[in-house]
């Protein structure tokens, strides 16, 4: 059975377990902020019409600016992209041909950039018994020989993070070996309390942060990321990138998204409220959860190791798309990751879980 590499894609879901699939069903396989800031964005889209007349600028330059400005970084380190997909096709094509480490599980991109690029890619894979953290002894011998590391913080598809003296611990322990260590944070936002490297940077110079702005701001459709590294990394990058690669309207809409530090920080106060309501009574109905500090989460029936494929049908005939692991290293089908949505849709998933425990 083959079935699509990638969540929001219901459709093809429901056809590859050929599965009729309801018009009112709920797309929990989607990790984005369900509570997009429409108001704004529909106000400043008719003004972007004289955008789409033109080339926009071709290195992003008013959005890289401004970026530099609320990080505080030189703007000679900063690259915006289309979406951070196109980012680590950039990386891995930088570094084609070395040998990679990818921290698993993990979004399947980063093994998949780093093959078409041919490069030698090995994992380290965490365990649930540790809690989904990574064990710093374990990751020192792995990091031998290897010229790239991948890790994603918070952790897409488990939703954990590492606090920042782990984070820093891990930034050191790669330069020891020489290792580039590229840090997604796509989902930082999604942190009540964010815990980021980009102050590292400062210290450590082998560093790569990726953000996107797809997942907070629900801009799926507009395509637009960025990475932070030091003058060198990103001047290695650019080298790769086609000209006029993020859009004119995607450069408006960046600035206008960062500047609504106050509607992220809500949602990551909504998200938590809903994932301490919710994992509660999932446990009580005898489902294990991840500790997840974000907006999804990884889900099982308590102390069963086994493939989730009945679940994930059951589910979809309730009308309540989920994400399967299938191709996620390390999980291989035995959990389903959902995302943290309204709280009706969540309720709407809660009484379809207590209808397959009451079979």
């Amino acid at each position: 059975m083959l079935l699509p590499n990638h969540g929001a894609n219901p459709q093809l879901l429901a056809n590859s377990l050929k599965i009729s699939l309801d018009e009112n069903s709920i797309d929990f396989s989607v990790n984005v902020n369900p509570y997009p800031a429409r108001r704004r964005m529909k106000d400043m889209w008719f003004s972007l019409y004289e955008d789409i007349l033109q080339y926009p600028d071709p290195s992003a330059e008013p959005f890289v600016q401004f970026v530099s400005e609320k990080e505080g970084l030189n703007a000679d380190q900063i690259l915006a992209g289309n979406g951070a997909a196109e980012l680590i096709f950039l990386i891995a094509q930088a570094y084609r041909g070395t040998n990679v480490l990818i921290a698993a599980p993990a979004f399947s991109e980063y093994e998949d950039a780093c093959k078409v690029n041919d490069c030698n890619v090995d994992f380290y894979v965490t365990r649930k018994e540790k809690g989904w953290q990574p064990d710093l002894q374990e990751l020192n011998e792995k990091l031998h020989g290897k010229k790239l590391c991948f890790l994603c913080n918070p952790n897409n598809p488990t939703g954990t993070a590492l606090d920042l003296n782990n984070l820093e611990a891990i930034v050191a322990l790669c330069e020891c070996h020489h290792v580039t260590l590229v840090v997604d944070e796509a989902f930082v936002h999604f942190l009540e309390k964010p815990v980021s490297a980009v102050h590292l940077m400062k210290k450590y110079s082998n560093l790569i942060l990726l953000r996107s702005l797809t997942k907070m701001f629900h801009l799926p459709g507009l395509r637009l990321g960025y990475a932070m590294s030091s003058k060198e990394q990103i001047g290695k990058l650019e080298k790769f990138q086609p000209p006029w690669s993020v859009n004119g309207p995607a450069q408006k809409l960046g600035i206008l998204c960062l500047e609504q530090e106050e509607f992220a920080d809500e949602i990551a106060m909504k998200t938590a409220v809903e994932r301490e309501r919710i994992f509660p009574i999932l446990d009580k109905l005898g489902f294990e959860t991840s500790p997840s500090t974000v907006n999804f989460y990884l889900l099982r029936e308590s102390g069963e190791e086994k493939i989730q494929l009945a679940l994930i049908k059951y589910l979809m005939i309730k009308g309540m798309i989920v994400r399967h692991t299938f191709n996620f290293r390390g999980l291989d089908g035995h959990y389903i990751r959902l995302a943290i949505r309204t709280p009706e849709e969540n309720d709407r998933l809660l009484a379809a879980l207590e209808g397959w425990k009451a079979r």
